[in-house]
Order: C-alpha cells, then structure tokens, then sequence
C-alpha cells in the first residue's frame, strides 16, 4: 500500500470512527504519519557565522546598501509586524516611514505582498518568493544571477537575501534627470549575470571611502571580520547568518507545544479544526509538512488587482520563471506558520482577512458577489484566471459555519 493511499485510509478511518477516538487520538496519529515536528524557530545552525552575523545586522536594519538611502531590509520586515510590513504591496525606494505611512509617502510600488522570515532559516527552505526564482534542487541553487553555490554564497536563504538589493525598486533608487547614484548606474544598467560584479564594485566603493556613519560601520564590521575584499556573496551569508539568529529568537506557538506533548497548549475547538486541516478541509494537500507548504506551486484564482510587475499590470507568476502556459497564475504555497498575524494574504495582498482567503479557497464567487464586482478588469478577464483553479481544491469538503470557524480557530493556534 502506497504512502498516499494509507494517508487517505487513515482520514478516512479518522472521519468514520470520530466517536471511537477523542480528538487528541486522532491528532497523534496524523501528526505520526504526517511525521510533523516544531518547526516555527527551528533554524539549519550551518547558517550562523558570528563572524559575519554583525555584517548582516547592519546591512538588514539600516539603508547602508540603498542607492537614495532610503530603504533597507528592515522596511518590508518589521520587528511589530511580524516581520512583514502590514501592507497589501510593498513601497520601495522613495518611500518614507513604516507600515501605512509608506502608502502615502510617494514611493515606488513593488507589486507583491511582502513575506514573514519566519521559517525561511529553516534547513527544509529551499524555494524562496512568491513565483520560486530561488530555489535549490538537487544540490543546486537556481537564481537569476547563477547557480548561488558555485558563486559563493552558503545557501539558498542567501542568494535570496540579495536579490532586493540588486533591484531597481527595492533598493536601486529612484530614476530622475537631474539626481543619479552610483547604485541605479552600475547595477541597474547591466543584465543580470553581469548585475553581481557590478554590485560588488559599488559595495567596495561605499566601504572603502564611507561618507555617513552606516557606511563607517559597515567598513567597520568588514574590518573586524577580516573580510579584505567584501562581494556581494559575504553580504548574503552575513545577512542569512542574521536571519538566523533573528528568527531562532521567537516562542513556540501553541501548535509547537502541542506537538511537543502538550495537549492542553489547544483547546477543543482548535484541535476538531486540525482534524478538518488534515481531513476533510484538504488543507494539507498543499499545505503540508512541519512548515506548512509544499513548496509547490499552485493557483487559487486569486483576482489580479490594480498593480502588477509584467505588461498590462498582470501577475503570471511562475509562469515568469519557468514560460510555461501551465504555470500562469501559479505561486508558490504559502507557509502557514504565524499566519493569522501576518494579514494581508495572497501574492497581492488582496485578501484582508484569514477569513476571507480560506472562503475563497473553497469557493471564489462570494468574494467577488461582497466586492460588487467593481473592477471591470477582472469582470472581463477573471476567466481565464479561474480556469487555473487547482483541482484539489475541488475536494475541500467543510460545509458548516461551525467547522469553518473550528478551521480558522486552528490557524490561530500556528
């Protein structure tokens, strides 16, 4: 009997026998054959290199790095939001203040909805953005600017680190006639296999005659690392060795301590909306394992919304990364983890509520019924987005208020 198969008969059997086994019963045998750990602050410990974590600290919280210095990792990873930025789609270079400020500030819009790093130090994290332009299969990691190890860098967390600060409107600076930065010059005018040299030459220009005082500490901490030569690829590691750090600093969640062996850490309730997560809800169908995802890539339908990175404000996805027609709409599953404190939800931030992105999960037309309508872009075009469904999502049986609330009382227990 296939492992697919025996997970489907123990639902089954779970689902038929629900009267025979308590809650707690039927959630140590899932959790035994979904062989699921605490994941939330576990971290791959390969990744801390205290030389280099000091590094990484002060390229992730200060604008050292940014073309207008005006922007830094920090912007979109906020310590109050849970290391996201509260927002639908991120604000860039221009931008000014945090959160809700940067939505009036004149800033530069980057057209996805900005990801908690919790759980990206872990070492099971090996596909990295929203459409898997980073990712690490079969010992390699694929990026757009090369295979991340035969250029340098420690690991996938740190090729993915980077690549903001090698874009135009994350970090570059702002295009204008009459201001320029040694940033927007170099970086931004070359192809992508030539934007890391390029990148290098500018971070050795910032260290080797710093103007400001981050630029002093920075040159600073490259000194007392002894690195002689700083690259890009020591920017990476030092800023994936930070992470690290960062994120090993968080409390388990009640989920984490139920795993651990502590049946109360749930209540009733939530624990009846794990057996629908892993049962008749189909949510681990893709939200799987100890992280909560796949790592696959998949569409819900999500509407477009006003903005987006490719022509005609679309957002295709991994269908960018791969030109494959399959793949138009699809992103990569989403982990779970601090979920319910990481609003908004989707690769646009078009859904505001938890609520309201697991109802569109199991059925979009509501979504659109409450919303009137308006856009007369998706009136027209929502089609052929909607043809992309998943399949799986076919089968999510929860037709009861009551077991969708048990639903999302479990998703705040994550």
């Amino acid at each position: 009997m296939s492992s697919r198969v025996f997970i489907t008969f123990l639902l089954v059997f779970i689902t038929f026998n629900a009267l025979a086994l308590s809650l707690d019963q039927q959630l140590r045998l899932i959790i035994n054959e979904y062989d699921l750990k605490s994941e939330t602050c576990s971290i791959n410990k390969d990744l801390i290199n205290e030389r280099l974590t000091p590094i990484g600290e002060i390229v992730f919280n200060t604008p050292v790095l940014s073309g207008n210095k005006d922007t830094s990792c920090s912007t979109c990873h906020i310590e109050n939001k849970h290391l996201t930025d509260g927002l639908s789609i991120s604000i860039g270079v221009g931008g000014d203040g945090e959160g809700q400020l940067r939505m009036s500030s004149g800033g530069i819009i980057v057209p996805r909805n900005s990801f908690t790093l919790f759980g990206r130090a872990s070492s099971h994290y090996q596909t990295f953005f929203w459409d898997g332009k980073v990712q690490e299969v079969n010992g390699k990691i694929y990026s757009p600017i090369g295979e991340g190890y035969a250029l340098g860098f420690g690991s996938t967390l740190a090729v993915a680190a980077v690549l903001p600060i090698l874009a135009r409107d994350e970090f570059l600076g702002l295009q204008s006639l009459t201001q320029s930065n040694p940033n927007l010059n170099q970086i931004n005018e070359v192809y992508y296999g030539e934007k890391l040299g390029a990148a290098n030459n500018v971070l050795r220009q910032i260290v080797s005659a710093p103007k400001d005082e981050n630029s002093k500490k920075l040159a600073q901490a490259l000194l007392e690392a002894g690195v002689k030569e700083p690259d890009i690829q020591t920017i990476g590691n030092s800023l994936a060795s930070f992470i690290a750090k960062r994120v090993q600093q968080c409390q388990p969640t009640h989920w984490d301590k139920y795993i651990s062996g502590e049946s109360s850490a749930l209540t009733d309730k939530q624990k009846q909306g794990a057996v629908i997560f892993y049962g008749k809800g189909r949510c681990a169908g893709c939200h799987s394992g100890s992280l909560f995802t796949d790592f696959k890539f998949h569409s819900i339908g999500a509407p477009q919304g006003e903005f987006g990175p490719y022509i005609h404000r679309q957002d295709i996805g991994r269908a960018n990364v791969t030109y494959r027609l399959e793949d138009r709409f699809r992103f990569r599953t989403p982990p779970l983890i601090h979920v319910t404190k990481t609003a908004p939800y989707g690769h646009n931030g078009e859904f505001k509520t938890i609520e309201e992105i697991v109802l569109f999960h199991i059925n979009p037309i509501p979504y659109f019924a409450e919303n009137g309508w308006t856009s007369k872009r998706e009136l027209l075009q929502y089609g052929k987005i909607l043809s992309t469904r998943s399949e799986m999502l076919g089968f999510i049986d929860i037709s009861t208020k009551e077991e969708m609330d048990e639903l999302l009382q479990f998703l705040l227990a994550l």
